[in-house]
């Protein structure tokens, strides 16, 4: 059960975060299998003008993108039977070079591509040069050595989603979005919902950034891509949190197999530098040190998004937190969230009881 006291805890902490200026403003909640409750504090804009958030408002979810549908659609995908982990990409792509590198090690951060494409800025104009540049990218160290988080292994992944099963906000949009009546989900927001989303960073090149994507590459790539370009709401990230719980199902859709849900918790980068589940990180041991929290149980998975996103499922605790904030606007370089996501997470972990 959620207790009510803990979350006007967590309420008070956040909003005293916000008046700190570590966020202008911040939706949070937690989900467990039968309930959830949902808060707002602060501001979705504060430049040029300030602007109240509330709980509909629609946030930029960033690399958060990469676990809410890309993983989902991999995964859906093997379940399908149109893919396995351990298909190799140059079997779907016949000009990619890398022998070796499978889907497994697109999302185990394990391929040995490097976190990003080189003076990606300079050289590239649209998405034909983008998609040149991870097919011409050399590899940073040996297939399966060492995990290094890469944005490019999952451009790459949206790109064996567009070949296999077409494009990926369409997909996403069919088979998970709409399934788990996530209306406020979406790759580029029509019009008429920017004004309920949250600003991100000012850039001199396109201003103030709202309601269209702030990662550069997936700019270039028009919106949609798979590792950044998603956009939705607390609620309906509390619709996909709830799916998970309840292995894989949310009011009778089943969205994922259970063995799949079982498979995103299982270590997968045994002997390396870094503790990787499927996309996800994992926390394999109640040592791992990494802003999941202390409190979190080993069956926690965790991602974040670069504008001030995250989630966190606890499968053995039976809940999940989301907190989406967009603590670079008006710039990136306000880094207080990165310093208290722990403590953040450690509070949410002590909203919910277990009756006895």
């Amino acid at each position: 059960m959620i207790d009510k006291n803990r979350f006007k805890y967590l309420k008070q902490y956040i909003k005293k975060c916000v008046n700190n200026g570590v966020f202008p403003g911040a939706c949070f909640g937690i989900v467990t299998r039968e309930e959830s409750q949902f808060g707002a504090e602060g501001y979705l804009q504060l430049l040029p003008t300030k602007e109240l958030v509330d709980i509909n408002t629609i946030y930029d979810l960033a690399s958060l993108s990469k676990v809410i549908s890309t993983t989902t659609i991999i995964l859906k995908l093997i379940e399908d039977g149109q893919i396995t982990l351990f298909t190799n990409v140059c079997d779907i792509f016949s000009n990619f070079k890398y022998k070796d590198v499978t889907i497994y090690n697109l999302l185990t951060h394990t391929s040995g591509l490097p976190s990003d494409i080189q003076d990606y800025k300079i050289l590239c104009k649209d998405k034909q040069d983008i998609i040149k540049g991870v097919f011409s990218t050399e590899l940073e160290y040996e297939t399966g050595k060492k995990v290094l988080y890469s944005d490019i292994g999952y451009i790459l992944l949206g790109l064996i989603i567009e070949k296999v099963a077409g494009p990926i906000d369409v997909y996403f949009s069919k088979n998970i979005s709409k399934p788990l009546n996530m209306k406020d989900t979406w790759y580029n927001p029509k019009d008429n919902l920017k004004n309920r989303c949250a600003a991100t960073e000012y850039k001199n090149s396109r201003g103030y950034i709202r309601g269209t994507v702030h990662d550069g590459k997936a700019h270039i790539l028009e919106g949609v891509s798979g590792h950044a370009g998603l956009f939705s709401t607390v609620k309906d990230l509390g619709k996909f949190c709830r799916m998970m719980l309840n292995k894989g199902i949310l009011n009778d859709k089943r969205i994922l197999s259970e063995n799949s849900i079982k498979m995103i918790m299982e270590y997968n980068t045994e002997g390396l530098n870094e503790k990787r589940g499927l996309g996800w990180q994992v926390k394999n041991d109640l040592g791992s040190i990494n802003s999941m929290g202390d409190l979190s149980s080993r069956r926690s998975i965790f991602h974040t998004g670069f504008t001030g996103t995250s989630v966190l499922i606890d499968f053995e605790n039976q809940f999940a937190f989301i907190l989406l904030t967009n603590r670079i606007h008006p710039s990136r370089d306000n880094r207080g969230l990165i310093k208290l996501r722990r403590n953040i997470n450690n509070i949410a972990e002590t909203v919910v009881f277990r009756e006895a």
